[in-house]
């Protein structure tokens, strides 16, 4: 069984662009597989979508929302890069005795030891990030370099080039290693396909659209790495969705004038001041190569205190020191279309009253401005959980976690996630036809039992309607049994490096990660 994601790829981009001849193997999937939307996970964020997929197990089992998370004890924005996270989808295959290949899957480092190969998407500073390690080196080797991430500025050529880059390179490389394991299970992504939307959105049919370049060159690559796996089973799947933004509702301003959230005058005014400068001098400096000099001689919690850019979104309002804890009972962090709000009281009864008004308050500041929004109240599960998420369910509108607004909403184009991502699945064990009601958890369910592998009793999601009637996977019926992880063979990654948390902090909110 192969899986391939393509990270953030959507239909409303996929269809039309088949349907005028621009991806012919789309068009040839649209034709010849099973396929339909797959519903993401509630924040619709790489993580912990990814984790989802490869665990089936909810963000609130995994008390892990997205690259950062609001720790409710410390108060503090978090990293999550390095987290470790067992049980994933290639463990369960090599506790049952399969091999494996997993290229480039966020959230696969630190990783467990299983038989077969891993090249991780990991947090960034490491000299390699395989299993074993020699890997690394044969596949630096095999493409002439490589990168784990576009690393250019974003907006330029060079952007998109990378980008370009990265898709050949990675195509060449999940090949060679499937080639060289004969594996069980191999899953590979291409990640160009999100980081180009992030910053080149652009719907139309023509011949400077950055990002249809990037889905013919994933287009013309995938065709042929269907031809040599055509008696192969192969899902081609993404985490979530993507679709253009021009309106955000500012959910942390909500609370601030209905009481819930409260801001002191100030804050740190000189840490202000620099942050609106921190952006713009990070890259002037680089390009002169200063960057690293100063890195070295500037202490790192100065470093950390400034905020990036001059928006007060949640993440800045903590670094200024403009929270006021003692009037605060509420605080809303922005997972895109869902927004994580964070209560303060310890007392489930008050708790419970208090989250009453804040879904009323934030359903009719919505409703006032002709956004549809859902509510789901959590059970505390970690230190991160949220005690209620907002999912925006209108199109081209996002959540914010900003306070330095007018009103609820504010305007801006953009892009972003969307809450439904593509599933296509290939081979001589699948049906064609569509597919309903698909969710993101139930894929590892699927494909386990599509390798007439048992599913560990914690996995959430249940096995698809996918497969042929005729075939063994569409005859028998799922076993489940119980599985327990190791502990992670793998350390290191940001956490605990004030520098370079921040630096990644930086990237983030240039993607749209974090307001």
């Amino acid at each position: 069984m192969i899986i391939l994601g393509l990270d953030g790829a959507t239909l409303s981009l996929l269809r039309p662009w088949a349907e005028a001849g621009e991806l012919p193997t789309f068009e040839r999937l649209f034709e010849e597989s099973v396929h339909g939307e797959l519903e993401s996970t509630e924040p619709p964020v790489t993580i912990p979508a990814w984790l989802t997929f490869a665990t089936s197990r909810t963000p609130e089992d995994l008390d892990m929302y997205g690259f950062t998370h609001f720790n409710r004890e410390t108060r503090e924005l978090e990293l999550t890069h390095d987290e470790y996270v067992s049980g994933k989808l290639w463990d369960v295959v090599s506790d049952q005795g399969g091999r494996s290949v997993v290229f480039n899957i966020p959230g696969s480092y630190p990783w467990q030891e299983i038989d077969g190969t891993i090249i991780a998407a990991a947090p960034e500073y490491k000299e390699s990030y395989a299993y074993p390690e020699e890997r690394w080196d044969e596949l630096v080797d095999l493409v002439d370099g490589y990168k784990l991430r576009i690393d250019a500025e974003s907006g330029t050529d060079e952007y998109v080039e990378q980008g370009l880059d990265l898709v050949e390179k990675r195509f060449t490389a999940f090949e060679h290693f499937i080639q060289e394991e004969d594996p069980d299970l191999a899953v590979g992504l291409i990640r160009a396909t999100d980081r180009i939307a992030h910053h080149y959105w652009d719907e139309e049919v023509s011949e400077d659209n950055d990002l249809l370049d990037v889905y013919r060159a994933v287009d013309r690559r995938l065709g042929e790495f269907l031809d040599r796996h055509e008696d192969e089973n192969v899902v081609i799947m993404s985490d979530h969705g993507f679709e253009a933004m021009d309106t955000y509702f500012a959910v942390n301003h909500v609370l601030e004038q209905r009481g819930f959230a409260t801001l002191t005058e100030s804050g740190s005014t000189g840490r202000a001041a620099l942050g609106k400068l921190r952006v713009a001098a990070r890259r002037a400096l680089s390009k002169v190569g200063l960057l690293t000099f100063v890195r070295r001689h500037v202490p790192e919690e100065t470093v950390r205190s400034v905020p990036s850019g001059s928006t007060l979104g949640l993440d800045n309002a903590l670094s200024l020191g403009r929270i006021d804890w003692d009037e605060t009972v509420a605080l809303a962090d922005s997972g895109g279309k869902t927004a994580l709000i964070y209560a303060f009281e310890d007392d489930a009864d008050e708790r419970g009253r208090v989250l009453d008004e804040i879904e009323s308050a934030l359903g009719d500041a919505a409703a006032a401005a002709g956004i549809d929004v859902t509510f789901t109240r959590t059970e505390r599960t970690g230190v991160h959980t949220p005690d209620l998420k907002m999912t925006v369910r209108t199109s081209g509108v996002y959540t914010s976690s900003r306070f330095d607004v007018d009103g609820p909403v504010f305007h801006e184009d953009s892009s972003g996630h969307a809450m439904n991502g593509i599933f296509f699945a290939q081979g001589p064990d699948f049906r064609d036809g569509t597919l309903a009601d698909a969710r993101l958890i139930d894929v590892a369910p699927t494909v386990l039992h599509g390798l007439g592998m048992r599913i560990p009793e914690y996995m959430s999601g249940t096995v698809l309607d996918v497969f042929d009637s005729e075939s063994d996977a569409g005859q028998r019926e799922s076993e489940r049994y119980e599985f327990t992880g190791e502990d992670a063979i793998a350390e290191g990654g940001v956490s605990g490096d004030e520098e370079r948390e921040t630096e990644v902090k930086d990237r983030l909110r240039d993607l749209g990660y974090i307001d």
